[in-house]
Order: structure tokens, then sequence, then C-alpha cells
């Protein structure tokens, strides 16, 4: 038998697997091998002290990040703002997500944790462990399970109480620049009626350039009908003019990817001896760009709460999901008070739905 189980090789994932072995514990990871996908994400350097107690900050280099200057946005009113959120002369980092965490698995390889490549499917609990039933049809046996495996957890069911609070689905596509083509490390944000869009740079010379909208406000044709994407992007004021001035001619982009953005949070992060980390715990709104570094320290947290209950003692599970439960309730707020902000389209139904929307249960 296994003492912990970890169910998912993303980001919280990797870093509770790294957290558990520097206390002395050496953990199964469960996942099956996949294709990260990069999505023009923000590392905030709320991070940094993470990456630091993992020994991972040196991961931060020029294959993998770029400095960030700061965010653009139009949002509130037509006139382009210059936002700053810098700490210790950073506001984070551009990742290529595929290749940092390409460099997080190598380093879990080089420590030896064990890593069975498929996927959990369904656990079962008795009171002394919990059987994690596998794809492949065997199963394996943990005194606990830490589950990390994302928006789809495994441990979500019809005894956890989730909850959506939007529709929120992002559709997106990469650039490469030029070479002679110089554009500044920052994100633009800009609202309208539809949504919202977003850009950002990329190490290697790349743009990521998405668009947030609710997934049944998304245009049938969109998938297919790159003219209608270049459309929507020409109404906009500031995206439009970066667009023309890096050169970058959206009707030829080679295709739009499609993925889930929505917040979804469970009402609680302990289930007899499952803790849950990450998206697993809770999936946020990108808006407030926030998710990667959560991601890192509920993986630190949650190690450290497995490696509590080993020595049966629940103090450091019952503080992790107080301070997240907390910290998800600070966030919607926050996140409530940014989409209040935005009242040029008071009839739009992107933003009438931002307005005293009610929790969904789903």
């Amino acid at each position: 038998m296994h003492k912990v189980v970890i169910l998912g090789a993303g980001m919280a994932g990797m870093a509770c697997a790294r957290s558990l072995l520097r206390r002395g514990c050496r953990p199964l990871l469960v996942a099956p091998g996949h294709d990260v996908a990069n999505r023009g994400e923000t590392l905030s350097f709320r991070a940094l002290p993470y990456l630091e107690t993992l020994d991972w900050s040196g991961l931060l280099d020029a294959e993998t990040a770029i400095a960030c200057q700061g965010r653009y946005s139009v949002w509130g009113g037509a006139a382009l703002r210059h936002d700053r959120f810098h700490q210790e002369g950073t506001s984070g980092w551009h990742i290529d997500r595929q290749r940092l965490e390409a460099r997080m698995a190598e380093s879990l390889d080089a420590d030896g944790v064990e890593r069975l490549s498929s996927e959990a499917r369904q656990l079962s609990r008795s009171p002394a462990h919990v059987v994690v039933d596998l794809a492949n049809g065997s199963s394996i046996e943990a005194e606990f399970v830490v589950d990390c495996s994302g928006r789809s957890a495994v441990t979500s069911g019809s005894e956890t109480l989730l909850r959506r609070l939007d529709k929120l689905v992002a559709c997106y596509s990469i650039f490469d620049l030029e070479g002679d083509v110089e554009a500044v490390p920052a994100t633009l944000v800009e609202a309208v009626a539809t949504g919202w869009w977003y850009m950002s740079m990329m190490p290697r010379d790349r743009i990521l350039l998405g668009f947030f909208t609710d997934s049944d406000l998304l245009p049938a044709r969109l998938r297919n009908d790159m003219n209608l994407w270049a459309d929507m992007a020409s109404q906009t004021s500031a995206v439009s003019a970066r667009l023309t001035s890096l050169g970058i001619d959206l009707a030829v982009c080679a295709q739009l990817q499609f993925a889930p953005a929505s917040t979804v949070t469970m009402s609680k992060l302990i289930d007899h001896r499952i803790v849950r980390a990450g998206d697993a715990a809770s999936a946020l709104d990108p808006l407030g760009a926030n998710g990667l570094a959560t991601a890192l320290w509920s993986g630190i947290q949650a190690a450290e709460s497995a490696t509590g209950l080993l020595a049966q003692d629940d103090t450091a599970l019952r503080q992790y999901e107080r301070q997240f439960l907390e910290g998800i309730a600070s966030y919607l707020v926050t996140q409530s008070a940014i989409y209040a902000s935005e009242h040029r389209f008071p009839d739009a139904p992107f933003w009438r739905r931002r307005n005293g929307a009610s929790l969904e249960r789903i």
C-alpha cells in the first residue's frame, strides 16, 4: 500500500510531490501522459516564494519565462491605462507553461519520484485506506490521496457540493512574431460588449491572443471562420491597434483553440482520506491572473497536510482548508468588483450576468 498517491501531474500535483519528498515521504504520482497547453499564462510574482521553497526558481529562464512589465487595460472606460503591480522589480512572468512544466517533471524524475502513466477513474473509501481504480483495469491502495486532477476532478461527485459561477470559455491562438518586430512584454486586457480580450507575450518571440465570453454567447461559426475572428478583433480599440503594429493578420491564423475558463468551486477540500488541491479544489476565472500561484501554494499545503495526517495530526489540514476557502471567498469579492467596474455595456447579456448573479449548483 502506498502512503500518499497524487492524482494529476500539473503544477499543483508536481508541487505536492516535490514538497512531500522534502518532508521524507515518497509519493506515487498517477497521471496519463499528455501535452500541456500553452495559453499565454502569467505567473504572478506571488508565486516566487513557493518556487523558492521548492528550489524551482531557477527554472525561470529565457526559455520558460519573460519578466512582465505590468498590464495595460481598456476597462471601465475607453482610455488605455497602464496598471503596475510590481514587487522586487517585476509584476510576474509571461511563461511557456509547456516548457516550465516539462522542467518540473524532469526535476521530479531526477528525484526518483515514481510515476504511473494511467488515469484514475474512480475512488472507493474504507476506514483505513482509499482504493483508486485506474483506466487500465488495475487498482492501487493508498493511505491518503491528494487530488490534483484539475477541473474534471476525479473526486468530485454527488456527495460534493460543486458550484459553477459562470459559463466562461476561452478561444485563443498563438502567433510567431517576425524577427525584427519588438513587442513590450506586458499583458493587454480589453472589455467589449460580448466579453473581454487578452493579449500576452510568450517566450521565444510569440504572442497569444484570446477572447473570453460565455459558451452560449460564442458565435456559432467561430470555430471554422477565421474572417469572423478577424472581424471581431477589428472592432476593438487597443487590441486591434496592437495587432496592426505587430503585423499580425488574424484571418490567416492556422486554428483557434478553445478551453473552459469558468469559475468552479468546491464546498470542501477534505473528504475522508482525500485532500484536494489546485483546480480540483477551485478553478478560477483567469482574469485575476493568480491561478498558477494558487496551484503551487495549494500543492505545497496539501503535502504538508498529508504529512500531518500520516502522523495522525490534522492541524495542518484544517488550517489549509480554512485558508484556501477564505482566499477563494476574497478572490470572488475582488472578481465581482472588477466586473462591476465595467459599466459601458449594461444591456449586454455577458455583463448583465455578472451583476448580482447567483451561484448555480451543478
